[in-house]
């Protein structure tokens, strides 16, 4: 939970097939927005459209706060969820392992992202104090100091 929203008020506690087959299919809904945002932030950094993946943050954490609430209410209940709905609880967890796949594919998709652009943060730096140098012949020794006047690039790290 973001420290501005309120928590999530508990569902009543579960006395039947239907209310475990509601909280059941809500937390199954919750993966899926999960993953459905996930999979759209991905697409946008592999076409390199890094603004519009930052833009999703806010709704990734909408999500991902839905996603635990239901989560800590279906682990508190999961032996009642386990009785009431046997074949939904198993396949609940089936789908919940596959989440965690997919968050590993996320996170795999960020940190590529994030040692590119550091990489081509690297190579800028590198090609300005190139050019900064002045190329002499002659011996080594008697090169002149690069010029002591600031220059060099911006790095916006909020991303």
């Amino acid at each position: 939970m973001t420290q501005n929203q309120p928590a999530a008020s508990p569902r009543a506690a579960i006395t039947n097939p239907a209310e475990a087959r509601r909280l059941i299919e809500a937390f199954t809904a919750a993966i899926e927005d999960l993953v459905v945002v996930l999979d759209e932030e991905a697409a946008l950094i592999a076409e390199g459209k890094l603004k519009s993946a930052a833009a999703i943050g806010p709704r990734k954490q909408e999500k991902a706060d839905a996603y635990v609430a239901l989560m800590l209410e279906a682990k508190a209940a999961a032996e009642t969820l386990s009785r009431f709905a046997p074949a939904e609880m198993f396949r609940l967890r089936k789908r919940h392992h596959l989440l965690k796949a997919d968050l590993q594919i996320n996170m795999a998709v960020l940190e590529t992202a994030h040692h590119v652009a550091e990489d081509l943060m690297r190579r800028a730096a590198a090609e300005v104090e190139a050019q900064r140098t002045p190329q002499l012949y002659g011996s080594p020794f008697a090169r002149p100091q690069p010029s002591t006047t600031a220059r060099g690039i911006a790095v916006d790290r909020s991303f």
